[in-house]
């Protein structure tokens, strides 16, 4: 047995299984510098150890596996003027998410609970994805004025129709049931069961352990809501989403709900976080790798980082949580195609990804 100190993510072996414990459960298991440390450690260390045939990443407490980054310390830095270390924190969690994407030996990720944002990262490039009846998976960047990242938006964009356009604008909290239908994840299981799966894939290869848990069909309000999500998310801008909204037909009961969440978040997020947002999920479309997206991301991360919004919305709500952002600019309207295009631009730290 590996192991490490209490509230770093650890690597515990037990027969074919190498375990990866997030171990934060007070903050949800949020992510800082030292935790990317840490678990690409143990990630290598299970790679490199003969005697382990599967990998599982997990998180401690019944809250969540993963909220994310620990958005305080990204606050410090960018008011501490640190921001060659903030890219170098991101650098380092996108790499991790590109070994987890490219490890050689099977990787299972539990996304029980709340998974958001980094924890995305983490759990959706697995080889084996699970989901759970608690399952709450969203990207929420937009909200703090910052574009999603750890290549959620490669996710996003191979979506059904226009289903990731939908929840990378709207940050919403993805059910195991919308996870599944958008191809986040690939296994349900009722959390129930969780620690039955882990007793099963310490003896077995992941596709064995897993049979048997999918019996049953989940549902999904993201695929109940297909149409009038791609009808009002169909529009070729930010402000032409809004409109769409504002003008969808509220006496059908899909379109007003689909309507409302659109209204909602297009009037509270970042103007220029949701049309930077639009422009870089348009761009990974067509991207033919996870590496091109998280080189994008790195690149709008750090435009992100020297906008005054992203220090505004982490201060508005998570400092003070005053819920009040004063964005620069206020309206999308103001935001012009010059000032998107500036956050793709080549700027500060490069990303080099690591291979096995």
């Amino acid at each position: 047995m590996i192991s490490q100190a209490f509230g770093e993510p650890s690597l515990q072996r037990q027969g074919r299984l190498g375990m990866i414990t997030l171990r934060k459960p007070a903050s949800i298991n949020a992510i800082g510098p030292e935790d990317i440390a840490a678990i690409t450690t143990a990630l290598r260390s299970a790679v490199a150890d003969p005697a382990v045939e599967t990998v599982l990443i997990r998180g401690e407490g019944h809250r969540g596996f993963c909220a994310g980054g620990d958005i305080k310390r990204v606050h410090h830095m960018i008011t501490s003027g640190r921001l060659d270390q903030l890219a170098a924190f991101w650098s380092e969690e996108y790499r991790l998410d590109h070994l987890i994407s490219t490890c050689p030996k099977p990787v299972v990720s539990i996304a029980h609970g709340l998974s958001l944002g980094g924890g995305v990262g983490l759990a959706s490039h697995a080889a084996y994805r699970v989901v759970t009846d608690s399952t709450r998976m969203g990207m929420p960047e937009v909200l703090i004025g910052l574009s999603p990242d750890i290549g959620g938006l490669w996710l996003y964009s191979r979506a059904p129709g226009h289903t990731g356009v939908f929840a990378a604008l709207t940050a919403v909290h993805l059910s195991a049931g919308d996870a599944l239908y958008m191809g986040l994840a690939d296994h349900y299981l009722p959390d129930d069961q969780i620690d039955t799966l882990i007793d099963r894939l310490h003896r077995l290869p992941p596709a064995e352990a897993l049979a048997g848990f999918d019996h049953q069909p989940v549902p999904s309000w993201v695929a109940a809501h297909r149409d009038a999500i791609d009808k009002i998310f169909g529009a070729h801008s930010v402000p032409e989403i809004l409109a769409l909204a504002d003008a969808a037909n509220t006496d059908a009961p899909d379109a007003y709900a689909v309507a409302d969440a659109a209204v909602t978040a297009l009037t509270t997020g970042s103007p220029t976080a949701l049309c930077v947002t639009f422009e870089a999920l348009r761009r990974a479309t067509s991207m033919a790798t996870l590496g091109q997206c998280l080189e994008q991301d790195l690149r709008v991360g750090q435009h992100c980082s020297r906008h005054p919004d992203l220090r505004e919305g982490i201060r508005a709500r998570v400092v003070d949580k005053d819920r009040t952002p004063h964005w620069q600019p206020a309206a999308l309207a103001e935001v012009t195609a010059a000032d998107i295009d500036r956050f793709f631009e080549p700027i500060g730290t490069a990303l080099h990804l690591s291979d096995w």
